[in-house]
């Protein structure tokens, strides 16, 4: 059997045989390194299956235990610093995190203002935005805190971790 496929650099039409199927070749008018695809009835479907609701819950469960690990760790790491102590460094306060008051909606507004940034919502940033210039102090405590956890917030679980940060790195100049 022969596979007809077509040269991505210079668009000349090639043919291979379907031994050469899944491997790389070299275009003989232009040199380009190319890929030999599977002709499509040789090619199988995976089995898929279904999402286990109950496995999902657990691996968020894990998930928040393990961010609250982090935070105690953190914590302790902190207060066991002792120059750092010295230098006037405090260890983050639990604000945004339930413990101050109002502390949780900084929280909120952090998240929904990353959210909005991941979406490309940038007036639903601006506005959230806005809401943390109000609460500057907690919303960087929360910020500082969400930095240095080692998973993100469940709902920005998908976003890339360099592009996460980035968007921390910006609030945080704009507060």
């Amino acid at each position: 059997m022969t596979i007809e496929l077509r040269c991505e650099s210079c668009g000349k039409m090639l043919r291979a045989t379907s031994e050469r199927a899944g491997t790389r070749a070299k275009c003989p008018a232009c040199g380009h390194e190319l890929y030999i695809p599977m002709p499509p009835d040789q090619i199988e479907e995976l089995p898929m299956t279904p999402e286990d609701a109950a496995e999902l819950e657990r691996e968020q469960a894990l998930e928040e235990e393990r961010r609250a690990l982090d935070r105690a760790l953190m914590r302790e790491s902190i207060s066991n610093d002792e120059p750092s102590a010295r230098r006037g460094v405090r260890p983050p306060s639990r604000a945004g995190f339930g413990g101050g008051t109002g502390g949780g909606n900084a929280r909120e507004a952090v998240v929904a203002y990353l959210m909005a940034m991941r979406d490309a919502n940038l007036d639903l940033a601006a506005q959230k935005l806005a809401v943390l210039r109000r609460q500057k102090a907690e919303a960087l405590e929360v910020v500082d805190q969400l930095a240095t956890d080692q998973l993100p917030p469940p709902s920005l679980a998908n976003v890339p971790p360099g592009v996460y940060q980035g968007f921390l790195r910006t609030l945080r100049s704009q507060l």
